[in-house]
């Protein structure tokens, strides 16, 4: 079982994806099964031999959950972003007020930290491109101890496109295994990829907080995860860390 554990709006979706069809590639005679996990009682999905699991998840509330994911991942693929961007995409995606958005920031960046040094993690930093660098996908073959065919890199990072996820997305009402999202009536979710009409026209854009957050709330976010974002080397602007 491969873990891909992100916050949100941190490219945790294009990691998912291309974490599944690398398994396929490199794994060929397992079947590859994707599943997101928030509660235990998601993790009995996980239980059929001979099948190579990639598990995607944001903020887990159930500890039993998250212990039986990190007593089997062979592999954490983490992915994080400026909490303070993360922030902002919830609020600018998915319609969520500002304190509904930091909380699922706080809780999903809370245990990207937790597993972020686990031998087994790869940290991928969204501000660092990861998604546009076509050596992740290498990186990330390495965690199945394989290698990746040329062939199969070149095909993978071009279906992993914004052009080629706009694409797929703009099929989704046409796409007879598109689901309604329950969370976002009148949007679209593919149960393969996870793949979601709100995921559409995003630019990926750094740094839009500083004029899409008041001072407050950016100061709100920085004074709540102060210790996660000086853990990882985002500067601090509105709070000043206590000696």
């Amino acid at each position: 079982m491969h873990w891909c554990l992100g916050m949100y709006a941190s490219g945790s979706t294009w990691a998912y994806n291309v974490t599944r069809q690398i398994a396929a590639s490199v794994e060929p005679t397992n079947l590859v099964l994707g599943t997101f996990v928030s509660r235990f009682t998601d993790t009995a999905r996980l239980q059929q031999p001979g099948c190579t699991y990639i598990v995607k998840s944001h903020e887990i509330d159930d500890e039993d959950a998250a212990a039986a994911l990190a007593a089997r991942a062979a592999a954490i693929i983490v992915t994080i972003r400026d909490p303070r961007d993360a922030v902002t995409s919830l609020m600018s995606y998915h319609n969520r007020d500002f304190d509904g958005s930091l909380s699922l920031v706080e809780k999903s960046a809370r245990l990207c930290a937790r597993f972020a040094s686990d031998h087994r993690s790869l940290l991928f930093r969204y501000e660092g491109g990861f998604i546009d660098d076509v050596t992740t996908l290498g990186r990330i073959a390495g965690s199945f101890h394989q290698p990746l065919a040329a062939a199969d890199r070149t095909r993978i990072f071009a279906s992993s496109r914004r052009a080629a996820i706009e694409a797929f997305i703009a099929e989704l009402p046409r796409r007879p295994t598109s689901l309604v999202n329950l969370a976002r009536p009148g949007h679209l979710l593919d149960p393969e990829t996870h793949s979601n009409t709100h995921h559409a026209g995003r630019t990926g854009e750094v740094g839009r907080w500083r004029r899409m957050l008041t001072r407050a709330q950016a100061s709100e976010v920085e004074r709540r995860l102060a210790d996660f974002m000086g853990r990882f080397s985002y500067q601090l602007h509105n709070v000043k860390l206590k000696a």
